[in-house]
């Protein structure tokens, strides 16, 4: 996959002297032409200023940006082959839905016959055909974003940046607006760079993902990797739902390490690449809820007693206290006539095989 992005070595800090505040540190960054990436993290560590750059509505203080092998960090927008969609939509309320699609196009001086002709075609690209003569007051905030996404996609941008565009929808419009996207995304091939604080969401809709925290990226890769193979804790902790335990290391070998669980028992573990703890040095090891399982006590890997059992509809995720104080989440699949197991009882966890995994400090 050739790169439509290319980021090498950018930063960004806003103010001078005691005030500077630097937002971005060495972003070092490809993303590939067609691909749907997107940048990950919680509020403030720095993923819309780093869209912001990439629209070029902030100007990079280092580093190089190029799009599509042009160097574009001391662009303004319209020079950039890129378009964007905002949190609030931002459509004109006096215009139509397809005036609001073909405006951007009258603004490049596009002919009437082409811009008649784009503006249908996005129509039908958005399922928005009927809604062509209404204002936007007239048509719902999913309607809404379905205009939006057509006015971004009308001049045919090589890159559609999405900044938290579906973060005003309510949750089950918001789920069907995540296959629409990735319906459109598909049907283009436009390269679409979208900015969630959502772990979900990254999970379901990206080929690729950039975890942020402080301004840095702290791991790029597949949603299969950073939720399988989190690279440090953040990481494991911010995607999804994970159990950490202090661990002490009771041997080594060609294959990783074995790990005594609370309890005694002794479990392997993978390491990372680059680490090798010594014998007896306590580790952090993670695992995932869903890959233990209930046994009966004494016939897993450890023992745990029940404190609290949360229904969440389709699984129930099960809070347990190992026999060294450590807390333990388990989630099981829910069927109709399984019962929640009763606060005080002690249960066996049955760790996947490969399972555990040992992280960088």
């Amino acid at each position: 996959m050739s790169a439509e992005i290319e980021i090498t070595g950018l930063g960004k800090v806003f103010g001078q002297g005691a005030a500077a505040f630097r937002a971005l540190s060495d972003i070092n960054l490809s993303i590939g032409t067609g691909e749907f990436f997107t940048l990950l993290g919680p509020s403030g560590c720095g993923k819309t200023t780093l869209l912001r750059v990439i629209a070029g509505f902030e100007a990079p203080s280092m580093g190089s940006l190029k799009i599509n092998g042009d160097e574009v960090a001391a662009k303004g927008p319209n020079a950039r082959p890129v378009n964007t969609v905002f949190q609030n939509y931002a459509l004109f309320p006096h215009m139509s839905v397809a005036q609001n699609i073909g405006f951007g196009l009258k603004m490049l001086g596009k002919p009437r016959a082409e811009i008649d002709a784009t503006v249908a075609e996005m129509l039908r690209l958005v399922r928005m055909e009927p809604m062509a003569e209404r204002k936007p007051s007239e048509i719902s905030g999913g309607q809404q974003q379905r205009v939006a996404l057509a006015r971004a996609l009308a001049p045919r941008p090589r890159v559609l940046l999405l900044d938290e565009p579906l973060s005003a929808l309510d949750l089950k419009l918001r789920k069907e607006m995540q296959s629409e996207l990735k319906r459109l995304q598909g049907e283009t091939g436009i390269t679409f760079v979208f900015v969630t604080h959502d772990q979900e969401e990254a999970l379901t809709m990206s080929d690729r993902i950039a975890v942020m925290s402080a301004g840095r990226i702290l791991q790029c890769g597949t949603p299969h990797d950073i939720y399988h193979a989190p690279s440090d804790r953040f990481v494991a902790d911010f995607i999804g739902d994970t159990n950490f335990l202090t661990v002490p290391v009771a041997a080594l070998d060609a294959q990783g390490a074995t790990v005594t669980l609370p309890g005694g028992a002794q479990a392997p573990a993978r390491l990372p690449e680059g680490m090798r703890p010594v014998t007896g040095e306590e580790v952090t090891a993670v695992i995932r809820p869903e890959q233990a399982t209930l046994a009966e006590p004494g016939a897993g890997d450890m023992d745990g007693v029940v404190e609290t059992s949360t229904f969440f509809g389709t699984d129930t995720h099960i809070h347990l206290k190992l026999a060294d104080g450590q807390g333990f989440v388990l989630r099981r699949q829910n069927t109709a006539d399984l019962a929640a197991p009763d606060p005080g009882s002690t249960l066996g966890i049955a760790l996947g095989a490969g399972t555990l995994r040992i992280l960088k400090d």
